[in-house]
């Protein structure tokens, strides 16, 4: 098996065993289920990273990081007070068609119905601010840097 059938294995069944957690736990359940993550993951950030500001800028490095093994397009922008990152094409959309036409059962009608919220309650618990803006196929995030020149001032 190569490297990239490797990599389309692994992807093939964390991405079904999401959609499988989604459809289990229904509209209801999910919020609980992705709260759990949302803590699961700040903790292992806070006890890899220890500087705030640099746990700030990780936040969007794990969304990148996912965002890229589904073959998205994005930007990543990094200044002293804010990071943002500007997915200009969401590959999970993608990897979302061609999964159903393989008889993947989807629970949810945008994946950003997760990502989201997994994201906002990650960096709450984290204590970071972040906004974003949802498009067709693409997002906008914006997390603010602790530490940077709008909380000190102009350096």
């Amino acid at each position: 098996m190569s490297a990239e059938e490797k990599t389309q294995f692994v992807l093939g069944v964390y991405f079904r065993t999401q959609a499988a957690i989604e459809k289990y736990l229904g509209a209801d359940g999910l919020p609980a289920w992705t709260d759990h993550v949302a803590t699961i993951n700040a903790t292992a950030m806070r006890a890899r990273v220890a500087d705030p500001a640099d746990r700030a800028r990780d936040l969007l490095t794990g969304l990148a990081s996912m965002l890229d093994v589904y073959g998205s397009e994005m930007v990543r922008t990094d200044e002293p007070d804010t990071t943002t990152l500007d997915v200009r094409r969401c590959g999970i959309y993608d990897y979302r068609e061609r999964a159903q036409a393989q008889g993947v059962e989807l629970t949810l009608k945008r994946p950003c119905e997760y990502c989201v919220d997994l994201h906002h309650r990650t960096a709450a618990r984290i204590g970071v601010e972040v906004t974003h803006e949802l498009g067709e196929r693409s997002c906008h995030w914006t997390v603010q840097v602790p530490g940077g020149t709008t909380e000190r001032g102009r350096l």
